[in-house]
């Protein structure tokens, strides 16, 4: 099994290229200040959430027995206006599949000059943003894309009750 973790392994998907270092290698030491860490105001589980037409992302992580991917969608007056797809190894788990996603989707928003809602379907992925002390290098890069782009709001919602974003990107 270590032989195998340490192999240099890349994915090519259109002009992207993945490797699991990109999901998994571990970063040590608190990177962000714990009196600037504060995403609480971002970061959101009890808004309910109305499809209402206005402009927001729905990310999503699947994995099958084949392939492990990710994908936005943006939604708006009911309709897809961009979306993205990428497919990892069959090795990676849904978890780095939903946060690929939520990171996609927030660099997606960053050049939004408004507030925007990222939905998620993924309560692990939130609860891991929220820690400030992670280890996990793409959930500190969403950290830190959160505390440069305030306009960012990430909220949770319940999976697989017809949400039109969250069945898109399901």
């Amino acid at each position: 099994m270590s032989e195998f973790l340490g192999q240099d392994l890349h994915l090519t998907f259109s002009t992207s290229i993945f490797s699991p270092t990109d999901y998994e290698s571990k970063s040590s030491g608190i990177q962000i200040h714990s009196p600037n860490f504060f995403l609480h105001n971002q970061i959101s589980f009890a808004e309910h959430h109305i499809d209402s037409g206005v402009k927001a992302i729905y990310t999503d992580g699947y994995k099958t027995g084949e392939c492990t991917g990710s994908a936005y969608f943006i939604l708006e007056n009911y309709g897809i206006i961009a979306s993205w797809q990428g497919k990892l190894d069959r090795n990676n788990s849904v978890f780095q599949a939903e946060i690929l996603a939520i990171r996609m989707a927030i660099e997606a928003a960053s050049s939004l000059l408004r507030p925007i809602k990222i939905w998620t379907d993924t309560l692990s992925s939130l609860m891991a943003i929220l820690i400030p002390k992670s280890h996990h290098s793409m959930v500190r890069e969403i950290q830190n894309l959160l505390l440069s782009h305030k306009h960012i709001l990430l909220r949770w919602l319940k999976a697989h009750i017809g949400y039109l974003g969250n069945e898109c990107a399901d």
